[in-house]
């Protein structure tokens, strides 16, 4: 059988189109963020200083800008999530729902329309990538998951509830967020954490207890 060798202007190439990429996503967020959830993308190819030939070029299509976009928007919340958990001490899991609550209504409150973009996806949805809920939820859970554990672990509880807890209670966060993103008038991010907060707190102290 003939060996296929990868051409190696193809890899040399590589960083440069990641790079480009990188930079491309970075200019659709701000022309999200000055434009609104619904920006085309003819504006998005303005604000970047090229085409949309060019975009297509690096992205394939809209919904592959879209999976960039995403993409970038889940690892500044995933990154906002772990430092929360990295600052979070001792077995109080009530205090850690409020913060986890507080940080991730935090995150997305500081970036409502590029939030917003994140939640419409492109009529091209086979691709499971362009989830824009599930893969985060998923990666947050698992994250989540250990945090309970170890919390468990220390109150000499079982751990084997933490995956559910985890994954029920960001499910949850992100559905309340969500929810209240599209409200107007908006309550007060404290007031729904709270709300949040007051739901799991009698659930998690009694299930500490046992």
């Amino acid at each position: 059988m003939t060996e296929v060798r990868q051409d190696g202007r193809d890899t040399r190439w590589e960083p440069h189109r990641a790079r480009r990429r990188e930079e491309l996503v970075s200019h659709a967020l701000r022309a999200i963020r000055v434009q609104g959830a619904g920006v085309g993308m003819d504006d998005i190819a303005a604000r970047a200083g090229t085409s949309k030939t060019v975009i297509y070029r690096h992205f394939g299509d809209r919904a592959g800008l879209y999976a960039g976009v995403v993409a970038s928007v889940h690892a500044y919340i995933h990154e906002g999530l772990t430092a929360t958990l990295e600052s979070s001490e001792g077995t109080d899991v009530t205090a850690l729902v409020a913060e986890l609550a507080d940080t991730y209504l935090r995150l997305v409150e500081q970036d409502p329309e590029i939030y917003r973009f994140t939640l419409h996806r492109p009529a091209r949805t086979d691709d499971d990538s362009l989830d824009p809920a599930g893969s985060l939820i998923s990666l947050i859970s698992t994250h989540i998951a250990q945090a309970l554990r170890e919390r468990l672990a220390l109150a000499g509880r079982d751990v084997k509830p933490a995956e559910t807890w985890a994954h029920g209670l960001v499910g949850f966060i992100r559905a309340a967020a969500d929810h209240w993103m599209a409200s107007d008038p908006r309550p007060p991010r404290d007031t729904v954490v709270a709300q949040i907060t007051a739901l799991f707190a009698p659930a998690f102290a009694s299930a500490m207890e046992r």
